[in-house]
């Protein structure tokens, strides 16, 4: 049955409360006991008190409140630590919470046993409960979930059964008590590494640091090497000593020598008697990158296309920009020697033989290979875009059939089919001005999307200047992508083929049969004064031909870059396929895949929009692994991530009692040291408390004692007149 208790308290309504009454008071009390040094008369002296008295109150505003509460009995939830640190310990934490458990079981009907970790659930009263297999106790969380949740009504008590990982300061509902059983150890041996941080991003061939803390307990001290290893390869190592207790912190230097992600792992050895040793070893992930984006750029003449293309990609910070322009060729006739003709030689073999490998674009613009030599460095070139590099030719007299380039290496990688090199020059190439013709189910790809949607990417495409002149190919491959062709003229079938896009093994080509691509730019800007498309266009170009992630059809993403061995991952998809269309009420796989297997995977249907998410679980064991996302038995894209045997949640595996019995206290509930001690489930308070009225008194800001005051202070100033006068 409800029962009603009641009980007041005194409080204060000026602004710093007892600190600023106490001011007041010796203020008023000092003005007073100087004003005595110059009056005889007990009359007004007391008058004196009195008005200084009442001054002080009416200032401080004293004020009384009484408080009803209702207290009820409420229910009774029991919240159960299932992070992977309950697994600690001889025995385990984990088995002592368990029989904990086994003897509560059936002592209060209708008791709620929850478990909390990464997330909140309800489960059964068996062993299931207690299975350390969380990386994260967020007890905060869930006791937010079970006060605010929709079970709510009615609580009365929760009991946390932890080892105390949790925050400083909870905030929780105050008609809740909660009681704390702490799990732990007396004592633990450990050494560990407490944290590795490293950037996330690091650049190729750049020194990069990552900083590790180790941390021992329980013993004397310890001196031992810290390993930085990737894969089988030790990176660097180094020697800390670290005291008894206490930590060191050690910054390990590496260099990437490889694109892309990479994982990397430092580990200490394992001392005997060593209580969690999944803890010194940590693994983590960084993204390698270039600080900027190496261009190559060989020009035949110096056009009007050239001469744009050269001034944008100087322009822009983000582009390493190497270019040439080739002035004449062995062949031509001149009066002048060699060396007065160019500020240095071409160096061909410098550029395709030593440092190819170390451009992510090149670019051959309106450049005739023939003249310069440069036939046995077309293979090199061939080879460098199969092994991910990435090669664009642009048009001109001199590029494609006109350029020589049928039957050449070149050809092999390009999206398109050249013509014949039998064919004459006059059919290698079409004049007069035309509007391109994107392709309409082409029209989201990001190189031809100018708008927000299609039709505003159309009407783009429809206003921007003609172009003028293009190079005739015989056909686009049928693995390529066109996004753009010339408006009438035909080939191949279908209508000529401007712009196309292809893969040759892992790499990327671009094939643009124009070069008057600048009409898009200070053409435009000269009649709409927009001249954004041209710089838009190749802007984004030489970002797919880098394959930057931002322009992919398809991306896999997963809530966390690293996990624990039971951990369960959580997959978020956007899929679209390669003309950027929504790949939408479609059957897709999402897998997990690494250490030479497939793990777990989910069937899924995606949305309207192309979206899918899982949750996928598995005993993964440590190592580097990724997500992919399957259409059938293409792979739509992948996304890497780590496993830890310890990880953030084992790193620090010593118990917190401190932390629980303050939230305890906090709360009005009921602390318990061990699981051993733990009393019957019934002895813990689930009495719920609510308020029923609140009622408040201010006597001295009603009207009479202010009044009463003025009075008083009206009689002394009388009193001193009259005696003044005398």
């Amino acid at each position: 049955m409800p029962s009603d208790v009641s009980f007041g308290a005194v409080h204060l309504g000026v602004p710093g409360g007892w600190i600023t009454a106490a001011v007041l008071a010796i203020a008023f009390g000092a003005l007073v006991i100087w004003e005595f040094r110059s009056e005889r008369a007990w009359l007004s002296r007391g008058l004196r008190i009195a008005t200084a008295a009442l001054a002080v109150l009416i200032a401080v505003q004293p004020r009384w409140t009484r408080v009803q509460l209702e207290r009820t009995q409420g229910r009774l939830a029991v919240l159960v630590d299932g992070s992977r640190s309950m697994s600690i310990g001889r025995p385990a934490r984990a088995a002592r919470t368990a029989e904990l458990l086994t003897r509560w079981e059936g002592q209060v009907d209708e008791a709620a046993l929850l478990r909390f970790g990464s997330s909140l659930q309800a489960v059964p009263w068996d062993e299931s409960a207690t299975a350390p297999r969380d990386d994260e106790s967020r007890l905060e969380a869930a006791l937010e979930a079970l006060t605010e949740g929709p079970d709510a009504e009615g609580l009365g008590g929760i009991v946390v059964v932890s080892d105390g990982a949790l925050p400083d300061s909870l905030e929780v509902d105050d008609e809740v008590r909660i009681h704390a059983v702490h799990v732990g150890e007396d004592e633990l041996r450990d050494d560990s590494l407490v944290e590795v941080q490293a950037d996330p991003m690091t650049f190729l061939r750049q020194p990069a640091q990552v900083r590790v803390v180790v941390r021992s307990w329980g013993g004397e001290g310890i001196r031992v090497p810290v390993t930085l290893r990737k894969g089988a390869e030790v990176v660097t190592e180094t020697i800390v000593d670290v005291p008894a207790g206490g930590q060191t912190e050690v910054e390990l230097p590496f260099t990437p020598r490889r694109l892309g992600r990479s994982v990397y792992r430092v580990s200490i050895p394992i001392a005997e008697g060593d209580a969690v040793p999944a803890n010194n070893e940590r693994a983590f992930l960084v993204r390698v990158s270039r600080d900027r984006l190496r261009v190559l750029l060989v020009a035949g003449e110096p056009t009007w296309d050239v001469r744009f293309l050269r001034a944008f990609l100087k322009r822009d910070p983000s582009i390493d920009l190497i270019s040439f322009f080739i002035l004449r060729t062995t062949s031509d006739m001149t009066m002048a020697s060699p060396d007065e003709l160019a500020l240095i030689p071409f160096p061909t073999d410098e550029l395709f033989r030593e440092h190819l490998g170390s451009f992510d674009v090149v670019l051959f613009q309106n450049f005739d290979y023939g003249p310069y030599q440069m036939g046995p460095y077309l293979p090199r070139i061939r080879d460098y875009v199969r092994r991910g590099g990435a090669f664009a030719m642009v048009g001109g007299d001199k590029s494609f059939s006109s350029g020589g380039y049928a039957g050449t290496p070149l050809e092999a990688i390009l999206p398109v089919d050249l013509l014949p090199a039998s064919t004459p020059p006059s059919r290698t190439v079409v004049s007069g001005r035309f509007s391109p013709k994107v392709v309409p189910d082409r029209i989201r790809h990001p190189l031809v999307a100018l708008g927000p949607d299609g039709p505003a990417s159309l009407a783009r495409w429809d206003a921007l200047p003609p172009l003028e002149g293009a190079n005739v190919v015989a056909r686009a491959r049928p693995s390529a992508t066109t996004l753009m062709t010339h408006p009438t003229r035909r080939g191949g079938g279908g209508l000529l083929p401007l712009l196309v896009l292809g893969e040759a093994d892992q790499g990327r080509v671009l094939a643009f049969m124009a070069d008057t691509s600048w009409r898009w730019g200070i053409a435009a800007g000269g009649s709409t004064g927009d001249s954004s498309s041209f710089e838009r266009f190749w802007d984004r170009a030489l970002r797919w031909l880098a394959r930057d992630p931002s322009l992919e059809p398809a991306r896999i993403t997963t809530d966390r870059e690293r996990y624990g061995p039971q951990a369960a991952v959580r997959l978020r998809a956007l899929l679209r396929d390669e003309s950027y269309r929504p790949i939408a009420a479609e059957e897709v796989t999402l897998l997990l895949r690494g250490q030479g297997m497939d793990g777990s995977s989910a069937a899924v249907v995606t949305d309207a929009e192309g979206r899918a998410e899982a949750t996928l679980e598995g005993a993964l064991v440590p190592g580097a692994y990724e997500a992919v996302a399957l259409r059938g038995t293409d792979v739509l894209c992948r996304e890497e991530f780590v496993v830890e045997a310890g990880g953030d949640e084992m790193a620090d595996p010593h118990s917190r009692e401190d932390g629980l019995r303050a939230l305890a206290e906090r709360t009005g509930g009921r602390f318990v040291a061990s699981p051993e001690d733990a009393p019957s489930l019934t002895d813990f308070d689930a009495t719920r408390t609510s308020r029923r009225s609140v009622e408040e008194f201010a006597p001295l800001a009603h009207p009479v004692v202010i009044a009463l005051a003025a009075l008083f202070f009206s009689l002394e100033w009388w009193i001193r007149r009259r005696r003044g006068a005398r």
